[in-house]
């Protein structure tokens, strides 16, 4: 008798081989850890194999289940690229959008484009997820990805929004060295030091320069968290400019270096350009955040604060057209 394998029980078999553990297989499959347990028991009963090793600190891959991971994969990667190209010959603008963006992003401005978006494509509702992780776009788990990246993967296309850019930012009560009221501890405050980056600015000679007994007494990775920190006076850090810029409690402080970081991407996958809600809710939020590309890589003036919503400064209007910025145009 020939052996159906079910595409579903393929599925089950890579979420446990990929994390080792029923638990967390079935949260990436939003399922019961009972139902994946029964799928991988029945799977292993229909081809007449065991595929894991049941331990102690999870699940293991037999000989059997190892050789048995790389059809697997090519199977999903049909599957997935099935799916989505069908998916990307929708042609309507109405049904459920799922887009992702990290923390950093959902601010009441991106939250007001939302809203002004659902407005005028009152058809189409959002899911929006919180995260840094872009395979959830090859996944088809989410349609459209707003990410801080230098490399977006090859398989991603979309429009490059600016370069992110950060600097050094303390509360308005902090007094720099070479500012009226200065003390010899002004060169020597507190530092709280974000290394999501992957770069040390303490390191750099700007910094060293202007603070030369700066103590680093918390490491971060994370911006949110190095806000609070830098707002609550445990220390003065570096922040993306369009957090930073925005907070009536904190200023720029000298010497005003402009560290770049990454840059902004709307992006989608390939095969879900031409998707009408994809293509309109890229083209929208392109147009929506360009005006303010000055406040995303820093190009305000050096003494720059202000609490108040987002403006569009009228020099920078002509930058909505966003001819130079656009490597791949999701508009086609």
């Amino acid at each position: 008798m020939r052996l159906m394998i079910d595409w579903d029980d393929i599925r089950y078999f890579l979420a446990v081989a990929r994390r080792g553990s029923i638990t967390s297989a079935a949260r990436d499959l939003g399922v019961n850890h009972s139902t994946v347990s029964r799928r991988i028991a029945a799977f292993e009963d229909n081809l007449g194999v065991r595929l894991f090793d049941r331990v102690a600190t999870g699940y293991n891959l037999t000989p059997a289940g190892q050789e048995m991971v790389p059809s697997a994969q090519r199977m999903e990667e049909e599957a997935l690229g099935l799916d989505r190209r069908l998916y990307g010959r929708d042609t309507e603008l109405g049904g459920v959008l799922r887009v992702t963006t990290a923390g950093t992003f959902v601010n009441p401005f991106l939250m007001e484009q939302i809203g002004r978006f659902l407005a005028e494509y009152p058809g189409i509702d959002i899911d929006l997820v919180v995260s840094t992780d872009l395979a959830n776009l090859h996944a088809r788990e989410v349609d459209v990805a707003i990410r801080a990246t230098l490399n977006p993967p090859d398989t991603l296309v979309g429009r490059r929004i600016g370069r992110l850019a950060a600097m050094l930012y303390g509360r308005h009560d902090f007094i720099a060295p070479g500012e009226p009221g200065a003390t010899s501890a002004s060169a020597a405050p507190d530092v709280i030091a974000f290394e999501g980056s992957g770069r040390d600015y303490t390191d750099a000679s700007w910094f060293s320069d202007v603070y030369p007994n700066a103590r680093t007494r918390v490491r971060l990775n994370n911006v949110e968290a190095a806000y609070h920190g830098i707002l609550s006076g445990v220390g003065i850090g570096m922040l993306p400019c369009h957090v930073g810029d925005i907070s009536p409690e904190l200023r720029r402080l000298p010497p005003y270096h402009l560290e770049p970081v990454f840059d902004l991407w709307l992006l989608t996958h390939a095969d879900l350009r031409r998707t009408a809600k994809v293509r309109a809710f890229i083209n929208f939020m392109a147009n929506a955040i360009m005006p303010h590309k000055d406040l995303i890589e820093g190009k305000r003036p050096p003494g720059f604060s202000s609490g108040d919503r987002l403006a569009v400064d009228s020099g920078y209007a002509a930058a909505a057209g966003m001819s130079q910025d656009v490597p791949e145009d999701v508009s086609a």
